[in-house]
């Protein structure tokens, strides 16, 4: 292999580890969607965990 080819190779092997500018906008995108699937179910686990108090009533019949 000559001092050539070392040389290309080694500028050309740096070039995969850029990150694309469209894979920044789908994380971003991604985290937001993540946050609202997680402010969604903690209302709805809100909700869902309140105690149950059911009101009994009663009902007498009179007896005449």
């Amino acid at each position: 292999m000559t001092k050539d080819n070392r040389t290309s190779l080694k500028a050309s092997h740096g070039a995969h580890k850029r990150k694309q500018p469209h894979q920044r906008g789908l994380l971003l995108s991604f985290i937001i969607f993540m946050a609202w699937v997680i402010g969604i179910g903690l209302l709805i686990s809100l909700v869902a965990c309140q105690p149950n108090n059911p009101k009994i009533f009663v009902i007498e019949e009179v007896a005449e």
